[in-house]
């Protein structure tokens, strides 16, 4: 291939070796002009590190260049939207520095086939793909007690970015996790537009990595994309398990890479980091910097988000009909939210301007944590329990953390909330312990049920003495 390019006026030609004449055209073979493009190279190299210069910067290959352009190719869509947002001004300037002259630079991909995994990578790969729920943000988040630390951390991490890191954000579902980590990833694209912040649920992340086993060069663009990112926001890493083997070890690398460089790195889980099943060595690097335990929210901060909703929706509701949903979803939130649109569609429905709390409840009965027809006696259950294993109530009800006590405590939690509908806050503030305790209870006893007959049966029988036929 033959190259066009006026010597005189657009090159140095002392810097790279090639000796001046008179203004004409000149055409020469791809050798010499590989001698400017080295030149180039060696002016960018002086600006950014060899890590990121050998798997960037190198993959890169000179097309044309001439007075009205210069252009290069990339071997990915991945590689040329790097080098887009990091680079191409650090090029632009080596170009002056090579050439004596400002020559614009146009980064295309390399024409070729691609495979369908490739497909599918570089188009996960495209920041534009995801957006951040323009609903979740830090000022429609309710404060209050129950998620004090982790509202106030995950401000911290967009003031300071990875002054705190990890954030690892916990709670059960329909407690803000996800909303607060889209609350970062739009607070911090808002404050510099040309951070990278990437959401990611772990499932996610987890069928993209498979993907890319299929090849190496699918793995090169797997590690290229995570590492590329100023921030990382990972949902429902509790479903990263012992099984997943390699993944556990690609995360484990990627988050060491991104730690060391102050990446900003923010988890969230449904349990402490304590419980999750991941090795050792990932938990450990979980617990370095700020775990942030989200509560259930009480009936105040329940009411807030009912009352923020209800007015972006317009609904017009009254005070009755506030405290009246406040009052009674206790648990998960999402649960509220979904009464709201319930109520919405109704009005829509029916081009109502306002509706009585009569209506309310009948439109958002199937929502409704539903009481069994009898009562029964907390305590009760509670007796029957501590009877089976020899105990008293009070052993069981007390904070003691002796083995013999820990089953017969957990299959209270288990009966209350699975077998009689008692919600787990209320199990929780019966008990006097956390809610993720409780959570801890309920998945450790319906372990010992599918494994232990005994237990099962001790179960059924105490179910049959005090449920309803």
């Amino acid at each position: 291939m033959f190259y066009s390019i006026e010597l005189r006026k657009y090159f140095q030609f002392e810097s790279v070796g090639i000796s001046s004449g008179e203004n004409f055209m000149f055409l020469f073979l791809e050798d010499v002009l590989n001698l400017v493009w080295n030149k180039i190279l060696e002016e960018v190299s002086k600006k950014i590190s060899p890590q990121y210069y050998e798997r960037f910067i190198d993959t890169l290959k000179l097309e044309t260049l001439n007075s009205e352009k210069c252009t290069i190719i990339a071997p990915s869509a991945t590689i040329k939207t790097h080098v887009e947002r990091k680079y191409q001004s650090i090029i632009e300037n080596a170009i002056l520095e090579a050439c004596g002259d400002k020559i614009p630079v146009e980064i295309l991909i390399e024409t070729k086939a691609a495979s369908p995994l490739q497909s599918f990578l570089e188009k996960s790969f495209d920041q534009k793909d995801f957006q951040f729920n323009p609903d979740y943000t830090f000022e429609t988040f309710i404060v209050g007690d129950c998620n004090r630390l982790a509202y106030t951390a995950a401000k911290e991490c967009v003031r300071k970015p990875a002054e705190i890191n990890p954030l690892y954000l916990f709670g059960s579902v329909g407690v803000g996790k996800t909303h607060l980590l889209h609350a970062i990833g739009s607070e911090l694209i808002k404050k510099d537009p040309w951070k990278t912040v990437c959401y990611v649920d772990i499932s996610s992340f987890m069928n993209e990595f498979r993907f890319a086993l299929q090849s190496r060069e699918l793995i090169e663009s797997f590690k290229i994309k995570y590492q590329s990112y100023n921030c990382l926001l990972v949902d429902d890493i509790q479903l990263l398990s012992t099984n997943a083997e390699k993944t556990q070890d690609e995360f484990f690398a990627l988050f060491n890479f991104l730690f060391e460089r102050k990446r900003q790195i923010v988890i969230a889980s449904d349990r402490p980091s304590s419980e999750l099943t991941i090795h050792e060595r990932l938990k450990s690097r979980f617990v370095t910097g700020v775990q942030a335990d989200i509560q259930y929210p009480n009936k105040e901060i329940r009411k807030g988000i009912v009352t923020s909703h209800s007015k972006i929706m317009d609904l017009g509701l009254s005070e009755d009909i506030l405290d009246f949903l406040a009052d009674q979803i206790e648990e998960d939130t999402r649960l509220l939210l979904g009464a709201l649109n319930d109520i919405y569609l109704y009005k829509k429905s029916y081009s109502l301007l306002f509706l009585n709390l009569d209506k309310v409840k009948e439109i958002v009965k199937n929502r409704l944590y539903r009481k069994k027809n009898v009562e029964f006696s907390h305590d009760r259950i509670i007796e029957s329990v501590a009877k089976e294993f020899n105990l008293n109530a009070a052993e069981i009800m007390g904070k003691s953390r002796k083995k013999e006590l820990i089953i017969p405590r957990h299959i209270c939690f288990y009966l209350l909330h699975n077998v009689f509908n008692v919600n787990k806050s209320q199990v929780g503030r019966l008990f006097q312990t956390q809610h993720t305790t409780v959570i801890h209870g309920l998945r450790k006893t319906e372990e010992l049920l599918s494994n232990n007959k005994e237990i099962r049966f001790l179960v059924e029988r105490i179910s049959s003495k005090y449920k309803l036929q």
